[in-house]
């Protein structure tokens, strides 16, 4: 057996060792993760605030749980926390003070005020503090004429551009594991007995957002035995990832070629980049810009590939072919003609006498097979290869490339500003 042989049944015997790898479990969705504020600042301070008071008949957990970690580290009087009226504390977002300095209104983030306190919160989740008007807040929280207290909070491992100016500005910074840790202790205490069960659960889900967050280098992003079995396998998911580079090449210039022979002219005409375009993590995009299309602005055919257990072939990957067609100028009438005789010429069906064919169908109102970016600027004709193979999608690839260069790139079918 050659060497190159051998490598090569090493690598199957691996990727059989690879399937029987236990799948993770997923896991559970949260749901400001999911469909909340994610790491927007602006939006997670708004919760924030709702759970600090922030609205009347909203709980005050989170504010008592902040003044909590502010005392844990010497930055709120303990004796005044105990007198404090939980119900009389309220929470304000954007809270603005006139700066005669810039003549405008800096607004700090977040606000908690109660009968004889303030604390004025700057809340950092990926945003520099450098540029922080420290002086406008501490005026602002001067003007509550109480105890003023002040903190920037800041995920775990916020940046020195965080820190180092809130440090010169006499702002304490408190980290989310840090509130964290007295929103926990207090949850028994005030969160479980309370009969809003609603607001329970928001709260809940928040906390575990805000954990997600708080360390974002240290999440993991695989299991013990994932990691414990790549770590033995580093050398052949290495060669993995040769072969994969090697196959995203072939592909690129396998595609380069029957664009070349179907559109008669030299490979060298054809532009790529130097990688495939990566699309939600698996799907990868080579874009290839015919020369003589250069006066359609970037107008390019794509061969598009994807894992996929529907191959026609002793293969395990799919493909579609795509055009993307540009105007210089706006949507018009020598787009909308290229699409309408795409959609002429293309079955819905696959049929023997054409190397690709289409959907036919929509899905939220957008068609499958056609469809409108960037405003209409530019129209993309989608397609299937007719044999759901590497070789069909080579073929079809080229054939859609003559298509679209005979309809859209000679002359006589060139609007008259790009011909």
């Amino acid at each position: 057996m050659s060497s190159e042989s051998a490598n090569l049944a090493a690598l199957e015997r691996f990727f059989e060792k690879l399937a029987l790898l236990p799948k993770p479990e997923p896991p559970t969705p949260n749901l400001f993760s999911v469909a909340g504020p994610g790491q927007h600042e602006n939006r997670l301070s708004d919760l924030m605030a709702f759970f600090m008071g922030g609205y009347p008949g909203a709980p005050r957990w989170l504010a008592k749980a902040l003044l909590h970690a502010l005392v844990r580290k010497g930055h709120f009087d303990d004796e005044h926390l105990q007198q404090v009226d939980w119900e009389a504390v309220t929470t304000e977002r954007e809270a603005g003070s006139w700066s005669a300095e810039s003549a405008s209104t800096k607004r700090l983030d977040l606000v908690v005020s109660g009968n004889d306190f303030v604390v004025g919160i700057e809340h950092k989740v990926w945003a520099s503090a450098e540029h922080n008007p420290f002086d406008a807040y501490d005026s602002l929280l001067n003007s509550y004429a109480v105890k003023a207290y002040r903190c920037v909070l800041c995920p775990d491992d916020s940046k020195e551009s965080v820190w180092v100016p809130a440090k010169e500005a006499g702002w304490p910074t408190l980290s989310y594991s840090e509130l964290l840790a007295s929103a926990y202790a207090l949850y028994g205490q005030d969160v479980a007995p309370s009969d809003q069960t609603k607001w329970q659960i928001f709260y809940q889900e928040l906390l575990q957002h805000i954990t997600s967050i708080a360390q974002p280098t240290e999440e993991k992003t695989m299991t013990k035995k994932e990691l414990e079995f790549s770590l033995k396998h580093f050398h052949d998911l290495y060669e993995a990832s040769q072969r994969l580079e090697q196959l995203d090449q072939e592909l690129m210039a396998e595609g380069k070629s029957h664009i070349a022979a179907a559109l008669q002219i030299a490979v060298t005409d054809i532009n790529t980049k130097n990688k495939p375009d990566i699309w939600n993590e698996q799907t990868r995009v080579w874009r290839f810009f015919p020369s003589a299309w250069s006066k359609a602005g970037a107008s390019q055919i794509c061969l598009v590939y994807y894992p996929s257990s529907e191959s026609e072939g002793d293969e395990s990957i799919g493909f579609e072919i795509r055009a993307y067609l540009e105007n210089q100028k706006s949507s018009g009438p020598w787009l909308q003609e290229i699409e309408q005789s795409f959609l002429r010429v293309t079955p819905i069906t696959k049929q023997p006498d054409c190397t690709w064919y289409r959907d036919g169908g929509y899905k939220d109102g957008n068609g499958h097979d056609t469809w409108y970016e960037a405003k209409g600027r530019w129209l993309v004709l989608s397609a299937w290869p007719y044999e759901y193979t590497k070789a069909g999608a080579m073929k079809a690839l080229g054939d859609l490339a003559a298509w679209v260069d005979e309809h859209a790139f000679q002359t006589a079918t060139l609007p008259a500003e790009q011909a």
